[in-house]
This record gives C-alpha cells, structure tokens and sequence, in this order.
C-alpha cells in the first residue's frame, strides 16, 4: 500500500470518528432533555393502556406501551413513547411521570431504561472524543505524516 493510500485511509477514519461522535452527543444531548424534563417539570398521574407490543432484543424482552391519560387541566394525552421492561395489558393502569410543558413525552413511574441508555450513550462518546484526540495527537506529532514524500525535480 502507498504512503499516500494510507494517510487518505488513517485521515478518513479520523473524519468518521469525529462524525460518529457528534451524533453520540446529539442523542445523548436529546436523552438528557428528555430525562431533565422528566425530572425537573414531571408530574404523576395514571393512565390507561391502551396497546402494548413486545420485542425481543438480544436476551431481554421490552415492550413499547401506548398509554392515554389527562393532565391536571383535563386534556386528553396518547403517549406511545413509553418503552418498560414491564408487561401490561391493554386496559390495566399505572403510574407515569409526564413532562408539563410537552406533555407527549412521558415515561412509567421507576422505569430506568431512559436512563441506562443516556448513560451507555455518555460512556460511548467518551471514547470516542478520547481516541480521537489521542489519534490526533499521535498523528500530529509525527511531521513527516503531514508531508508529502514526493519531491518533483525537473531535469532539463
């Protein structure tokens, strides 16, 4: 392989980390609006279910639950948000945790899955801010990788 070939390849993977790691903070940045929201402007009430569906992802099993309820002011909410490692049937009630000022966004009472995923997400873009600096910075103190090796002469 060039010197060239692989100087395009190592600055290509540099580029794709700093891309990946803007997207890992856009959406850990979003997992954070929504778990402050939830925290700061959140209040309780019971809902009604209205569908719940389940997957299985690896070994686990979640369900995304479609829950109906009313805020204090009696507006009528549907919410299909809400992934839990709980099972519900339609029609069973429970407790939820809903953002005041967007109320659409809401969440099972004790449901910690928002939560592990804002952190995975934390932990992934840690590591790759920190490899790429750590790329970065192995490849900008080597000079000659910057430079061109090739010298153009021309003899008459």
């Amino acid at each position: 392989m060039k010197k060239i070939d692989k100087k395009i390849i190592i600055i290509s993977i540099l580029i794709g980390l700093i891309v990946v790691s803007a997207l890992y903070i856009v959406a850990t940045l979003s997992d954070a609006k929504v778990i402050f929201g939830l925290a700061r402007h959140g209040e309780e009430t019971l809902a009604t279910v209205v569908t719940s569906e389940s997957y299985v992802q690896k070994t686990r099993k979640f369900y995304i639950v479609t829950a109906e309820f009313t805020d204090k002011y009696n507006k009528t909410y549907i919410t299909n948000s809400i992934e839990t490692e709980n099972s519900f049937k339609p029609g069973d009630k429970i407790t939820i945790i809903y953002n005041k000022f967007s109320p659409q966004v809401a969440d099972c009472k004790g449901n910690s899955l928002r939560k592990e995923n804002f952190n995975l997400n934390l932990y992934i873009c840690f590591i790759f801010i920190i490899s790429t600096i750590l790329w970065y910075q192995e490849f900008k103190s080597n000079p000659n990788f910057w430079k061109s090796k090739k010298r153009y002469k021309y003899k008459l």
